[in-house]
């Protein structure tokens, strides 16, 4: 049992040796590392790290050095990390160390412009062009379908769309599917379906597994081959 007592107390000791360093060490070496890196002078270095080592707890500022430590390019200028960048950064760490940090950065005469949230150029989305139905004909059942041939994509030996289906003295039905059609295989396989709000909105989507299935003759189904492979 006291070797196990040993061990055990060593392993805490081990565990703790960090935590230590901060309250017997300068705590403004946990920081000063990362004060370079963001641009600060030796002279503002030397300054900021031992206001935040006075001002900021020991844990947090561990915080903030890890966190710093992982941004590799400037949010204002991905060329270089700057004192705004650091300041944006202790913005994720909390309120407290934010403005102990800013407070800091005024003590030693850094100059510093607000770290507004930086802007994140976001490219538009492709235009999606207007559903173009075209209705392909009705089956002996009565059921016809019709394509949105603003979707349909050829490819080598296959085609795909989105259709729908409308039931004889029915509306169109609210929901779209789309459909992989295999031209040499005579197959069609269904890998999404989409209900459509009175506004024009998607409001239900599911996607189904790989499933071809065969074109039966005198359905909707060879219709859709017919047309887009023939």
């Amino acid at each position: 049992m006291r070797l196990h007592a040993g061990l055990l107390s060593l392993a805490l000791l081990a565990g703790c040796a960090g935590h230590v360093a901060d309250y017997v060490g300068p705590r403004s070496t946990i920081i000063t590392p990362q004060l370079v890196r963001y641009g600060y002078t030796v002279v503002e270095t030397r300054c900021v790290g031992e206001t935040l080592g006075r001002t900021v707890r020991p844990g947090r500022l561990r915080d903030l050095a890890a966190a710093a430590g992982a941004v590799n390019r400037g949010f204002y200028n991905p060329a270089e990390l700057g004192v705004r960048d650091l300041v944006w950064v202790a913005t994720t760490i909390g309120s407290r160390t934010r403005s102990a940090l800013e407070q800091a950065n005024r003590d030693c005469g850094v100059a510093a412009e607000p770290a507004q949230p930086p802007v994140v150029a976001v490219a538009a989305p492709p235009p999606v062009p207007p559903a173009a139905w075209l209705n392909l004909g009705a089956a002996g059942s009565g059921q016809s379908i019709a394509v949105d041939a603003a979707t349909i994509e050829r490819t080598e030996g296959r085609r795909a769309a989105w259709f729908r289906l409308t039931d004889p003295g029915a509306d169109p039905s609210p929901d779209l599917f789309h459909l992989v059609v295999d031209c040499g295989a005579r197959t069609i396989d269904a890998t999404e379906r989409r209900r459509i709000g009175a506004d024009g909105s998607v409001v239900e989507r599911r996607e189904y597994p790989s499933n071809p299935l065969p074109v039966e003759d005198d359905t909707v189904m060879q219709i859709a081959w017919m047309s887009l492979c023939t």
